[in-house]
């Protein structure tokens, strides 16, 4: 047990060490970078909180990276000053010196799950909100664009415009139809205004009811009317965010919302199983320093062993952009185009683990 935290902890120094350095670089070029843009510097506070509000998500990028060093490294160093040789001659296979760094790459994995979904969503709002209202001087009152098209059941929605000051909908219309999609009725109001949870206040409202064959056969007005809608507006707020830097809920919640008003949803559907299967980047490459384990290496295949594994990490971001590109363009599903590096890499190190048993 002694061992396992030895290694583990070798493991960690160097996982720790990369996310600093990472993190210290991007700090560094993009302040450098940013400042060039500015007419007037901004305020000391507000870049500090706006990097500040970006750690989380360059600490999420950076893990993997940093599994991928602090795995090689770590075995490396220990290889070469026959430690491995000694644990090996103590009773230790492959297996369970390598066992540090499955549990160290299953950590940094629950720690990048837990930065994904509870820190870098609303950091990042922030970070935007820092970025384009408070340093570039933009509104901060502007709806969300796209479509305007919502769906509750039988019924359809849609709306011209939104105001966020006044939580104001302007020429609303609900349409009720049949199961042959034909309309049954429709309520038309030129403004509708916000209540609470989902009530909204249609001001001079008209019914509009219809044949069965579509067309029109009266018309009626109600007057001032409250309704239910599939409408909240915090969810009509422009959302500055890229969707990969939304959370798994908000991500599942376009999805269905998209799908209902019949909007393209697949860039979502492929960020959302993105969301899940990234984090697992870092017990992946993590298991990459299993090769180091087997033998003491000389200097010669010491180095050719690093190629080898900077290689296999490498192929693991190219088959990740290679993969999202297929699955946003629908070549490919969306769960595959997420999974799939982790499939490649986990079955190029089971190879490479089995030839190294071999010999």
């Amino acid at each position: 047990m002694t061992l396992f935290f030895y290694i583990l902890k070798e493991y960690l120094k160097y996982v720790i060490g990369t996310v600093v350095l990472t993190v210290f670089l991007f700090v560094l070029f993009d302040f450098i970078h940013k400042t060039t843009k500015y007419a007037a510097m901004p305020s000391t506070d507000l870049i500090v909180k706006y990097y500040a509000f970006q750690i989380p998500g360059q600490v999420m990028q950076a893990l993997p990276i940093a599994a991928l060093l602090g795995s090689v490294i770590s075995m490396i160093l220990l290889s070469r000053t026959n430690e491995v040789t000694a644990m090996r001659a103590a009773g230790m296979g492959p297996a369970r010196i390598g066992l540090p760094l499955a549990a160290g790459g299953l950590l940094l994995s629950i720690l990048s799950m837990v930065l994904g979904e509870m820190f870098v969503p609303r950091f990042s709002q922030r970070v935007h909100h820092i970025q384009q209202v408070e340093i570039e001087g933009n509104k901060d009152d502007q709806s969300v664009g796209g479509t305007r098209w919502f769906r509750d059941g039988q019924t359809f929605v849609n709306f011209a415009d939104y105001d966020p000051i006044t939580q104001t909908l302007s020429r609303v219309r609900l349409v009720d139809v049949r199961p042959n999609f034909r309309p049954d009725k429709a309520v038309e109001s030129e403004i509708a205004v916000f209540r609470e949870k989902k009530t909204w206040t249609l001001t001079k409202a008209r019914a509009l009811h219809f044949k069965r064959i579509g067309t029109l056969d009266r018309i009626e007005e109600l007057g001032d009317l409250t309704l239910e809608l599939p409408i909240e507006p915090t969810k009509l707020k422009k959302d500055r965010r890229k969707s990969g830097e939304l959370g798994l809920r908000e991500l599942s919640d376009l999805v269905q919302r998209g799908e209902q008003s019949g909007a393209d949803v697949l860039q979502y559907k492929v960020d959302f199983h993105g969301k899940l299967a990234y984090p697992f980047a870092a017990f992946v490459v993590s298991l990459i320093g299993l090769k180091f384990g087997y033998k003491s290496e000389r200097a010669t295949e010491t180095a050719k062993g690093v190629l080898l594994a900077f290689f296999i990490g490498i192929s693991y971001w190219f088959v990740l952009s290679a993969g999202k590109a297929l699955g946003v363009r629908g070549a490919i599903h969306p769960f595959v185009s997420a999974w799939m590096p982790n499939v490649v890499v986990l079955t190029i190190i089971g190879f490479d683990a089995w030839i190294g048993r071999k010999s």
